[in-house]
């Protein structure tokens, strides 16, 4: 395991990093990568009806939440794939592409969760770790383990509005990952540690600075060690504090500014590209591509990086207050009926990354204006999964039976609803 010195000593320049990854992917052929268990990818196109279907959602969601471009992709195993880069990065600016980078926020949480896992296969952490015993200095740690962390069962409650605001209207401060948590465990517990689900970007936070804490590592190098390039994703990494620029070629991220009728001003958005992952850390600071967090989202589905102490024990979900029954929250990640994945916000992109372990129906989405907020892309990955959970089979193949508890019409409605623009 690598060690380094100071707090700013330890993050990996971001370049340099994915340097390093791309030439061990490039060296390391298939054989090495990790596999992923699910139906072989038919190649080739979706059927046309379907494209047609794809397309047509797409441009609505986009117009709905006054993002300029966005990346795609849908993946049916039985039927075929359909990715697009749609619109511009900039308004009336140059096209978008397949491979641009974006930020993936909360789709880092599940990540996080990976490194925890690994650590406790190799017989280096438990989940049953007090968090006190890595981070005896924070007030209120005492109590609550690693594994709760993770589940987002720890009872810790979720930062205030007002500084979620801030992150957007100062994108550029650095904050250390001690400030982040003082603003969430200096709230009283919302729940008893173990027994609740309760969304905290806190926990997170806390589960990074105990990993490091416990390896003498930091996260830019245990997330390469233990999720990035056993899977190959070559386009991927976690960028340092300082590091405020996305690497080429990039999505441009922008955000409305609401008015005081908490409508948006949809036709003047700030610029969101520049700015500092040191405000969300190990709750969301990574950055990849459509492409890399299709591999990721499959490998997560089907729990590839998990050892056989974790494999049966990780995906254990809890309930989810005022959610329907058939969505619910495991590692860092989210059950919605039979897929498996998660939603990022940060400011200027959102995303969301679904997969089925049965099928292998798969879909990831990045929108490059976070003003509708990252269930929006949650809900857009739901209703192009609905769409091509229905994609005929290719050749003499059998199509799958998916049974979504969802509807395409009732995912454009909730879309509908939740636009900005």
């Amino acid at each position: 395991m690598r060690t380094t010195g100071s707090r700013g000593a330890r993050f990996i320049a971001f370049a340099a990093a994915m340097s390093v990854v791309a030439a061990l992917v490039g060296c390391a052929s298939g054989p090495m990568q990790t596999p992923i268990d699910l139906p072989e990818q038919i190649a080739g196109d979706l059927p046309p009806a379907t494209v047609q279907q794809l397309d047509a959602a797409l441009a609505d969601s986009m117009a709905l939440a006054a993002a300029s471009g966005a990346v795609v992709g849908v993946w049916a195993p039985w039927s075929g794939r359909w990715t697009k880069a749609a619109g511009t990065v900039t308004p009336g600016g140059a096209p978008m592409t397949r491979d641009m980078h974006f930020r993936v926020g909360g789709n880092t949480k599940p990540m996080t969760c990976d490194v925890l896992f690994a650590l406790v296969d190799a017989g280096r952490l438990s989940l049953d770790d007090d968090v006190a015993d890595y981070l005896p200095g924070v007030v209120g740690a005492d109590g609550r383990t690693l594994g709760q962390l993770c589940r987002s069962t720890s009872g810790f409650g979720d930062y205030p509005v007002q500084l979620k605001q801030m992150f957007a209207s100062n994108p550029q401060r650095l904050w250390t990952p001690l400030e982040l948590v003082s603003h969430g465990v200096s709230y009283p517990a919302v729940a008893t540690p173990g027994t609740t689900y309760s969304p905290s970007e806190p926990n997170y936070v806390l589960l990074g600075l105990a990993l490091e804490a416990a390896t003498q590592s930091n996260m830019a190098a245990l997330y390469n060690d233990y999720v990035f390039e056993p899977l190959g994703m070559a386009k991927t990494g976690y960028p340092g504090p300082h590091d405020l620029t996305l690497p080429e070629p990039f999505a441009s991220g922008w955000e409305g500014r609401r008015q005081p009728d908490g409508s948006f001003v949809c036709d003047a958005p700030y610029d969101e590209s520049k700015l500092s992952n040191s405000m969300v850390f190990a709750a969301g600071g990574v950055v990849s591509t459509v492409g890399d967090l299709k591999r990721y989202v499959q490998a997560l589905a089907v729990g590839s990086l998990r050892g056989p102490d974790t494999k049966d024990a990780a995906w254990e979900t809890m309930p989810m207050t005022g959610a329907p029954s058939w969505q619910s929250f495991g590692p860092g990640a989210l059950q919605v009926g039979p897929m498996r994945g998660q939603s990022g916000y940060m400011p200027g992109h959102i995303s969301a990354m679904l997969a089925d372990p049965e099928s292998g129906l798969t879909v990831v989405v990045m929108l490059n204006n976070s003003s509708a907020g990252e269930q929006f892309a949650q809900t857009l990955a739901m209703k192009l999964a609905a769409i091509a959970s229905k994609a005929a089979p290719s050749g003499t193949g059998a199509q799958p039976e998916i049974g979504l508890p969802w509807s395409e019409e009732q995912m454009s409605a909730q879309l509908a609803a939740s636009g900005v623009c």
